[in-house]
């Protein structure tokens, strides 16, 4: 098990946008975002990515390109939220709650996903047994408390490459307690001057709930696509991976709805009672994302980690 100190951020608290992402007519008219499962980004459509559930094995953490060692600055903007599936309506969509990316925190790495202007922190890659890897204790309280509010994460834990849990300070957030964040799957590779990352995670949200004695439990299922592309010192320059010292990032989220969620959206409508379910339309639903986020972000290096 890893502990890391919590480092205070402060930056002020602010809902999550679930409305807005969902109605906004620009977020309705988006075209689709390149997506998919086991494909690189050329070749991604968001109808052919299909959620994974279990890994064949436990995974081991990414490793990264030498040049991003180090600790930086990281200002990031939500650019657009897409829908994928031309078949559920949006103000439909918008009535479930649990979908990853409507309520603040549901989503760890992006706590408000649609947080107009930019959210700044830090983000480190440390060594670790010759290899460069993600501080992943440092990143999320990093994030978090640029989000949630300064020193809103009490202690981030990790079990092995696959589990995360971040323990939220009482009464930081409405929306929970404690984060269990489980990695399904992940890969990475390069891909042109980029280097590319993809990591499909299980969140579980843990907090108080509405009767005594039972907790609320919210899981949300989601995928990252990060996207690293080393950027030269001077604009037109040539880039030096020995001495790489601005990155352009693009982060792009799929959201996926629960089952029971699936059944409701996809039911038809009944005049002489209840709607329909359709097993069939849920069951793929339930495995393709209803919508799709996409933030950028800019790394400017503060120093090296030894």
């Amino acid at each position: 098990m890893h502990r890391t100190a919590v480092v205070p951020c402060a930056t002020p608290p602010r809902a999550t946008r679930r409305l807005a992402l969902a109605l906004a007519p620009c977020a309705v008219t988006t075209a689709p975002r390149a997506w998919a499962a086991r494909e690189t980004a050329s070749t991604m459509t968001p109808g052919t990515i299909r959620k994974q559930i279990f890994n064949d094995a436990r995974g081991r953490a990414t490793t990264y390109p030498p040049w991003m060692l180090g600790e930086w600055t990281c200002a990031t903007t939500f650019v657009d939220a897409s829908f994928p599936r031309r078949d559920v309506d949006a103000r439909a969509l918008a009535r479930v709650p649990d979908t990853p990316g409507f309520r603040a925190l549901s989503v760890a790495r992006v706590p408000d996903v649609g947080r107009e202007g930019t959210i700044e922190h830090r983000v480190r890659f440390v060594r670790v047994d010759g290899k460069t890897r993600e501080d992943v204790g440092f990143n999320l309280m990093e994030i978090i408390d640029a989000y949630v509010g300064a020193d809103a994460v009490e202690a981030v834990t990790t079990d092995g490459d696959d589990r995360t849990t971040i323990r939220l300070k009482p009464r930081a957030s409405p929306n929970a307690e404690r984060i269990e964040l489980f990695t399904n799957a992940r890969e990475s590779g390069v891909e042109g001057d980029a280097f590319y990352v993809r990591e499909s995670f299980r969140q579980v949200s843990l907090g108080y709930g509405t009767e005594y004695g039972n907790a609320r439990v919210a899981p949300t299922d989601y995928e990252h696509r990060w996207t690293y592309t080393p950027l030269p010192d001077v604009p037109g320059g040539a880039v030096d991976e020995t001495n790489v010292n601005k990155v352009h990032v693009k982060l792009v989220t799929a959201a996926y709805v629960q089952g029971q969620d699936a059944l409701r959206l996809t039911a038809s409508s009944n005049p002489r009672g209840a709607p329909v379910p359709k097993l069939g339309d849920a069951a793929g639903l339930a495995f393709e994302p209803v919508i799709v986020y996409t933030h950028v972000s800019l790394l400017e290096r503060v120093g090296c980690v030894p």
